[in-house]
C-alpha cells in the first residue's frame, strides 16, 4: 500500500501535465478569436494596481511575476513588500496606503508563489470585462495547488460567474468595489474572507467569478508555513457575522462563458 501511494504520488503530475495538455489546445482558437476581436481591441487601456508580499522562502519571485504582468498595453503599476512580522491583509492595506486607488480600474491581490500564462494582463482583464467580473481569479490549471474544485480550469470555457472568489493566489478587484470591500479586515490568516465576498456581491448585484482563459500554476501548497488551525478559528469567527457556517454554506457556479457573442 505505501509503495502504491508513492506511485500514485509521482504519476499524479504527469496526468496533471496531460490534462493541462488537452485543455491548453481546446482554449487555443477561442484565445486567437478573442485577441482577435474588435472587443478585445477596443477595451479601454485599464490603470492596475498589483500589490504582493515576499516571502524570504523564495527570495525575488514577485520581481518575475510582476514583469510577466507589466507585460502589457496597460498600465500596471506594482507595489510589494516583506512580510515583517504582519498577516497577508494587514500587509495588502499597508501597500495599498501608498496610492491613491481612485486612480486606479483595478487592484490586484498576489502571492508570491504563482506562475502565469504569456499575455496574462491583456487577456485576463478582457475576458474580466467580457463577463462583466467585479471581482475575479484566475482558475488553476490542472498541475497547480488548489483548495476548491470550482477554482480549476474547466476546459473549454474562458469565464464562469460564481459566488465564490479565492482569496489567493490571485484576486482582482475592480474600482466600483473599493468603497465597500477596502480596506480588507484585519485578519492575521485571510481564511473565509473569501467567502463573504461572495454575500457582499450577492447583495451589491456584482457578477463575480473565476478566468478559465487565464490558467495559472500555484506552486506552493495549501497551509504551509503557519498555524491552519488557528487560520480555520479566525475564519470561523469571521464568517459568523456573515451568516455563513461551514458545512452549510454552498459555493455555486453560475453562467458559463464559452466565447465572445455572436
Amino acid at each position: 500500500m505505501r509503495a502504491q501511494h508513492a506511485l500514485g504520488r509521482r504519476l499524479y503530475p504527469v496526468k496533471a501535465r496531460v490534462m493541462d495538455g488537452i485543455a491548453d489546445r481546446a482554449l487555443r482558437q477561442k484565445i486567437d478569436d478573442l485577441r482577435g476581436s474588435a472587443f478585445y481591441r477596443n477595451l479601454p487601456r485599464q490603470r492596475i494596481l498589483a500589490v504582493g508580499v515576499q516571502s524570504p522562502r523564495r527570495p525575488g519571485s514577485l520581481d518575475a511575476i510582476f514583469a510577466r504582468m507589466r507585460d502589457s498595453r496597460h498600465a500596471v503599476v506594482t507595489e510589494k513588500k516583506d512580510i515583517d512580522g504582519l498577516g497577508k491583509l494587514d500587509n495588502t492595506n499597508i501597500l495599498m496606503g501608498r496610492h491613491d486607488l481612485s486612480g486606479f480600474d483595478w487592484l490586484w491581490m498576489v502571492d508570491d508563489d504563482v506562475e502565469l500564462p504569456n499575455r496574462f494582463t491583456d487577456d485576463f482583464v478582457a475576458t474580466c470585462a467580457l463577463a462583466g467580473l467585479k471581482i475575479a481569479m484566475p482558475a488553476h490549471r490542472a498541475l497547480s495547488y488548489s483548495s476548491f474544485p470550482i477554482t480549476r480550469r474547466q476546459p473549454g470555457a474562458l469565464a464562469r460567474t460564481t459566488n465564490f472568489v479565492e482569496v489567493g493566489p490571485i484576486a482582482a478587484f475592480h474600482r466600483d468595489t473599493f468603497d465597500t470591500l477596502l480596506p480588507l479586515p484585519s485578519l492575521r490568516y485571510g481564511w473565509g474572507l473569501d467567502l463573504t465576498w461572495g454575500v457582499v456581491a450577492e447583495r451589491m448585484g456584482w457578477p463575480i467569478g473565476v478566468v478559465d482563459a487565464t490558467p495559472l500554476r500555484h506552486s506552493s501548497p495549501i497551509g504551509t508555513g503557519y498555524d491552519v488551525q488557528a487560520a480555520v478559528d479566525e475564519a470561523e469567527a469571521y464568517m459568523a457575522g456573515y451568516g455563513i457556517v461551514t458545512g452549510e454554506h454552498v459555493i455555486r457556479e453560475y453562467d458559463r462563458i464559452d466565447g465572445l457573442p455572436n
